[in-house]
């Protein structure tokens, strides 16, 4: 099996399951009420594609920091952890939509004299399918002012200059032609739905004339004074995670998603004000997916391959393999055995869809298990590490 093939089959897995790692970026926005109930927001406008000028491309204008907030990091695990990190609002000054090189991003935190005293070439960007801001749009980003962790001297620090080289997108296409909407904020434990914390009502609905393949989406959170807080969650709804299933027009989605800053008392949660954004992302024909067929291995640098796998294929940065064993049984056998390793294990389950993701980490190691029905019995599974 060639590597472009058996590559397929992992962007495959996470096209169906995995929500863009950082998905939104801010369109039109709505916001909540100060009780904590959010309103509507309708985004309509024609379906756009970006086209290669003829003429020579524009300069383009760097991106802008336009605020941010710092918090303590919520470490249970370590209370003597004193890394700091900071949620910061960046907006794209160009009227062009652009994509980011994030292999270069580097936020630099700088002190009273101009000097740089730290720098985070990793921050999470929350921009659309993870690569692109709109014309004249705000994002967000989250990073870590990691002095304590690095084993530096903490000094203190009061700007930031954001590093992230651009070009102009000229390959996408989306539609704002998609309508959001937050409702109640539910106290997750008291409508006994399983576990803590709160979630916010959601309904998405395609209200474009054309199929969609997801609907990418973000909310923004601030407090009572207009503070921007950071993202209270982001996710890209999919129609169907087995079948080339597209979202019609006209379809709606509903659901609860939990609101995932932990940096804040959680009971300030349902008196912040929530703004909420999204695109739709046009319909494509799955191309036909090419299952591995090598030999498994009996682990993955270290991580198990679950016993009884019929296929598997190793590509850079991670490992696939299908297996008739059920959803229950490969979550099982992954949780088990990442916890005796010593992970640190998150499990995101759909049963109805069949599909389930598993996070685990371990110091500096982080990676992924991507389990998702193939039809005909199989499932398949991708590993994926990070290092």
């Amino acid at each position: 099996m060639n590597m472009k093939q058996t590559n397929k089959f992992i962007a495959f897995l996470l096209m169906m399951i995995l929500p863009a790692l950082a998905c939104g970026s801010l369109a039109p926005e709505g916001a909540a009420t100060p009780s904590g109930l959010a309103t509507e927001t309708t985004i309509s406008a024609e379906t756009l594609s970006a086209e290669p000028s003829p003429a020579p491309a524009p300069a383009l204008l760097n991106l802008e920091i336009v605020e941010w907030s710092e918090f303590p990091y919520a470490n249970l695990a370590d209370p003597s952890n004193t890394d700091t990190h900071v949620e910061v609002l960046i907006r794209n000054p160009n009227d062009v939509p652009v994509r980011i090189d994030q292999n270069a991003v580097d936020l630099r935190f700088i002190n009273a004299s101009g000097e740089v005293v730290y720098s985070n070439p990793n921050p999470v960007l929350y921009i659309w399918q993870g690569e692109w801001m709109l014309p004249n749009e705000t994002a967000a980003l989250s990073a870590c002012v990691c002095f304590w962790s690095s084993g530096m001297e903490k000094q203190n620090w009061e700007s930031l200059e954001l590093i992230a080289p651009l070009e102009i997108a000229t390959d996408i296409a989306y539609t704002l032609d998609v309508e959001v909407k937050l409702g109640e904020i539910v106290d997750i434990a008291a409508a006994h739905l399983g576990g803590s914390g709160f979630a916010i009502e959601t309904i998405l609905v395609n209200t474009s004339d054309q199929a969609l393949e997801s609907v990418p989406h973000r909310v923004l959170a601030r407090d009572a004074s207009g503070r921007y807080i950071g993202v209270a969650f982001a996710g890209n709804a999919v129609a169907s995670f087995t079948e080339n299933i597209a979202i019609q027009p006209g379809d709606t989605a509903t659901g609860l998603n939990v609101i995932e800053i932990d940096y804040i008392p959680e009971r300030d949660l349902p008196t912040l004000t929530y703004e909420v954004a999204a695109i739709g992302i046009p319909f494509e024909e799955t191309p036909e997916v090419v299952l591995p067929s090598g030999t498994p291995l009996a682990d993955f640098n270290g991580i198990p391959i679950m016993p009884g796998a019929i296929g598997g294929e190793a590509v850079d940065g991670g490992y696939q393999f299908t297996t008739a064993a059920d959803l229950d049984a490969i979550t099982s056998f992954y949780e088990t055995e990442l916890s005796n390793l010593g992970f640190a294990v998150e499990l995101n389950v759909d049963e109805s869809a069949g599909y389930a993701l598993l996070n685990f980490q371990k110091g500096d190691l982080t990676g992924m298990v991507v389990m998702a029905p193939l039809g005909n019995g199989l499932n398949g599974v991708a590993i994926t590490l990070n290092t």
